[in-house]
């Protein structure tokens, strides 16, 4: 037999018929599935970027209630120490300029990391679990995911902006005759460069394979940022303008008050996310620019136990913790004594926030903001625990004779051990760069075993985090961030709002001795040691009686 076809065919084929319409299909339904799986995220990134600084406003407009106060303020910004970790304000004599020194850059580079975590969540996160496959199963644009994903998380730095925007407008940050124009500028630098992250994490996630090298490749682009910045202040200011943070920085508010910076901002982000659309409409759903690497014919033996392979997968994270505590140590240590004086002269405000007067007070503040930082490494090391479940790759682990309990006892002692290295590294270089500066070679011992004494505070949070994991896997994670935020504010300003004080000793890293300023006392320590130990062995006794549940 013989087949003919009576004339030419006038069918197109899905992908010539296609139109640039159609990769967008679908889009308003995956915004709501956006915002139903991201919903607690984003309000918690809401409330706890503009409460902190909600707080910061009225906490300075009382530290600094005088010119004076300002001026001297004003004076210590611009030592090198400062200027490399905040920059330095145009204006920072006037209360704008001070607020904008202490809370701008800790917010633009939270909510800036924090972006690129949350897309990468939606993006390739998901598209390594298998879930974007299964969405495009249906009718819905290639496109379309993203683009939803992309939206929702614009939409929160621009809320986020809004109302910092709207909280230095209450808080009467302008100066005299200049209306609001600074708090605008300022809201509008905080959206920008999470705007920018928006960016860098779509393109993150298109180049990488898989989640976690997305999130390590975003944060460091980043933190890459950050640091040409830092280098920038300290130099003649060229090396900041290679950085988009250096841009919202250049915007000025309160002092030169520009815009234009913004559209730098805005530009950066637009290229960012067409090369994220571009890369993701020619690439393999499952694949990355960056393939990755075939492992070595022969692995070393302890990859094959839980510690040894953690300890490889977790080593970027390690790294990067480190180097962050040895630069905020030397960075703390280095303004000691200028800080001292300031907040002297800052009169019974500095007090509270200090638990004291004169130089050992703020040492033991700054110790504590060490425990603080430590805190977090060792709940981004747990939750890892939770991360390797849903996704499925505990599984051929435990396909053997390893015990649950063993694979994550193994996994366990990184966060255990390392937590304890960063707290002593942290304190001693703290007190190493302050001893050179006063001629005392003591301090550097003193305070590492002053931070020391955080650990069984940290194991607390460990233990909590465990706990959850074990009777909440599916939402030990956020609920276990939840309680962090909630404690380390609390921790940090709980005096200051006059919160109940036996409220505040039941708190881990309130309940720790404030060394150097008070003696040691070991009663709270051994106690929050058997807290820990037994929120651990609660969530690993449940952890091994139930059912392992991926995402």
């Amino acid at each position: 037999m013989t087949a003919t076809v009576s004339g030419p065919r006038t069918e197109r084929s899905p992908a010539r018929g296609r139109t640039p319409a159609d990769g967008y299909h679908g889009l308003g339904a995956m915004i709501r599935l956006v915002l139903r799986r991201n919903r607690v995220r984003l309000i918690v990134w809401v409330v706890v970027l503009v409460g902190m600084y909600q707080y910061i406003v009225s906490y300075y407009k009382t530290v600094f209630p005088d010119q004076r106060a300002l001026d001297a303020f004003a004076t210590l910004s611009n030592t090198p120490g400062i200027k490399a970790l905040t920059g330095l304000s145009p204006a920072a004599s006037t209360m704008g300029g001070a607020v904008w020194t202490k809370g701008w850059m800790t917010v633009v580079l939270a909510l800036a990391i924090g972006v690129v975590f949350l897309v990468t969540r939606t993006g390739r996160a998901d598209e390594e679990a298998g879930r974007t496959e299964l969405l495009r199963s249906r009718v819905l644009g290639v496109h379309a995911y993203s683009m939803a994903a992309w939206l929702v998380t614009g939409a929160l730095c621009v809320v986020i902006g809004v109302l910092l925007a709207v909280v230095s407008i209450g808080g009467s940050l302008d100066p005299a005759g200049t209306g609001i124009t600074g708090s605008l500028i300022l809201g509008g630098s905080v959206a920008g460069i999470g705007l920018v992250g928006l960016g860098v994490g779509a393109v993150a996630g298109q180049v990488s394979t898989t989640s976690r090298g997305a999130n390590s490749l975003g944060a460091g682009v980043i933190i890459a940022a950050y640091v040409f910045r830092m280098i920038g202040d300290m130099g003649n200011g060229v090396l900041s303008w290679f950085s988009p943070i250096g841009w919202g920085q250049q915007m000025q508010p309160y002092g030169g008050n520009r815009w234009w910076p913004l559209l730098l901002l805005l530009g950066l982000t637009a290229v960012l996310l067409v090369a994220a659309s571009q890369l993701e409409a020619r690439r393999d759903i499952g694949a990355g620019l960056l393939p990755q690497r075939p492992g070595r014919a022969g692995a070393p033996a302890r990859y094959g136990t839980p510690f040894g392979l953690a300890l490889r997968l977790q080593r970027n994270p390690i790294i990067g913790w480190t180097i962050a505590i040895v630069l905020g140590g030397a960075l703390m240590g280095s303004v000691v004594e200028a800080m001292t004086d300031l907040l002297a002269d800052a009169g019974p405000g500095a007090e509270n926030l200090l638990r004291g007067t004169g130089v050992t007070a703020l040492l033991a503040l700054l110790v504590s903001m060490m425990a603080l930082i430590t805190v977090v490494f060792a709940l981004q090391t747990t939750v890892s625990l939770r991360a390797d479940e849903a996704s499925g790759i505990i599984e051929p682990q435990l396909a053997g004779a390893l015990s649950r309990r063993r694979w994550a006892l193994e996994r366990l002692a990184i966060p255990t051990v390392w937590s304890a290295v960063l707290l002593a590294l942290g304190g001693f270089v703290i007190g190493e760069v302050y001893g050179a500066a006063i001629h005392d070679s003591t301090q550097g011992g003193r305070l590492a075993l002053a931070a020391l004494a955080y650990w069984p505070a940290v194991m607390v949070f460990v233990g909590l985090a465990v706990l959850l994991w074990g009777y909440l896997p599916r939402v030990a994670t956020p609920i276990a961030w939840g309680v962090m935020a909630a404690m380390w504010f609390i921790t940090m300003f709980g005096e200051v709002f006059r919160l109940p004080q036996w409220f505040l000793d039941l708190l881990p890293l309130s309940a720790t001795p404030y060394a150097p300023l008070e003696p040691m006392a070991w009663a709270p320590l051994g106690i929050m040691t058997l807290v820990a130990l037994a929120l651990t062995w609660i969530g690993l006794d449940r952890f091994a009686r139930r059912d392992i549940q991926p995402a």
